[in-house]
């Protein structure tokens, strides 16, 4: 078989994960297991190093106290939903045999501090995220806007996001 390349994506090699995640049922290719461990170092500076061993420095801006130099919790998670909808779009568009131009999206939202920090009741996060694609193809907008669409029914981070998940939290205190 011959490897076809579109967008950058090896297609041959993309229907072999599919394929091998098919097989796996619920093994740890079809359910990997992710994690993050986050130190904190001073102030509000940590370091986080994912499941692959990349390290990340997460910090507040100075304006709420920090120093500035890592990504806040927001950015991350704004990050993070912006990075696995362009990697979902790009497979799934590639799939398809659409050629990208180009592809920019713009992922924001308003944080309620006013609640975080206790100044009233209420939900400390986010209120709300928008994210606003820009893409260039060789293909109608219908088409694409179509396909975008039934995608992010498959992006496992905005799903995580838009359903309620559980989040259990285990203290030790030495």
């Amino acid at each position: 078989m011959t490897a076809k390349n579109m967008n950058g994506i090896d297609l041959n090699k993309s229907r072999a994960t599919r394929d091998l995640i098919q097989a796996d049922g619920d093994g740890f290719v079809a359910k990997p297991q992710y994690q993050s461990t986050v130190v904190w170092e001073k102030g509000y500076h940590t370091i986080s190093r994912v499941t692959d061993g990349q390290e990340v420095a997460g910090d507040e801006p100075v304006r709420y106290g920090g120093s500035g130099i890592g990504l806040t919790p927001q950015d991350m998670l704004l990050t993070a939903v912006g990075h696995c909808l362009a990697a979902t779009y790009i497979g799934g568009l590639s799939a398809a045999g659409i050629t990208v131009k180009s592809l920019r999206l713009n992922v924001s939202g308003r944080v309620n501090f006013r609640a975080a920090y206790g100044v009233e009741s209420g939900n400390p996060g986010f209120e709300g995220i928008r994210v606003d694609v820009d893409i260039r193809t060789d293909s109608s907008k219908d088409e694409v806007n179509g396909i975008l669409a039934s995608l992010l029914k498959t992006a496992p981070i905005p799903d995580t996001i838009m359903r309620p998940v559980p989040l259990d939290i285990g203290i030790t205190h030495e």
